[in-house]
């Protein structure tokens, strides 16, 4: 992976967060823990700072012992390599683990609080081109791990991109 690339690495996933903090319907799928979060108030630019931002939605794939009942999106880049029929190209893969508490499964619609956010996700990203680096497409999900209290799966995005 070319150097230019990986400096702009940085950059071009702090777009991606923006482009997720910018989608109120994943928002609220997070935030509000009720059966019917999609009729709660759109989120302020002061609750997504201080309660979403690096706490729901984080570009640091670490998290802490959880005391809440909202569901946490975390990414991180799998990795960077160059295609095998043409070294001008890059492939870049990020993954996405959605965790939703087992609690928050069940909402006022039909549908399922993690199919939901993962649809939202996919809204934000699937299609998009991310700054320099290239456009984004899903690669699929699958379940990453399920607990007693919590459920993990997680997406998979493909970026190609020209040196």
């Amino acid at each position: 992976m070319a150097v230019r690339k990986l400096q702009e690495m940085g950059e071009n996933l702090q777009l991606i967060v923006k482009r997720l903090l910018a989608n109120q319907t994943l928002l609220k799928l997070l935030y509000y823990t009720d059966k019917d979060p999609l009729s709660q108030p759109e989120l302020t630019k002061d609750i997504i700072k201080e309660e979403v931002f690096e706490k729901l939605v984080k570009i640091v794939p670490r998290l802490t012992p959880r005391e809440t009942a909202k569901s946490v999106i975390a990414f991180r880049v799998v990795k960077g390599s160059k295609t095998p029929t043409n070294d001008e190209f890059q492939n870049i893969a990020l993954n996405f683990e959605i965790f939703v508490p087992l609690t928050q499964w069940i909402m006022k619609s039909d549908s399922l609080r993690p199919f939901l956010i993962m649809s939202e996700i996919e809204k934000s990203l699937d299609g998009k081109t991310i700054n320099g680096l290239g456009k984004m497409s899903t690669g699929g999900f699958e379940i990453n791990f399920l607990t007693d209290e919590m459920s993990c799966y997680e997406m998979y995005f493909n970026i190609t991109t020209y040196d």
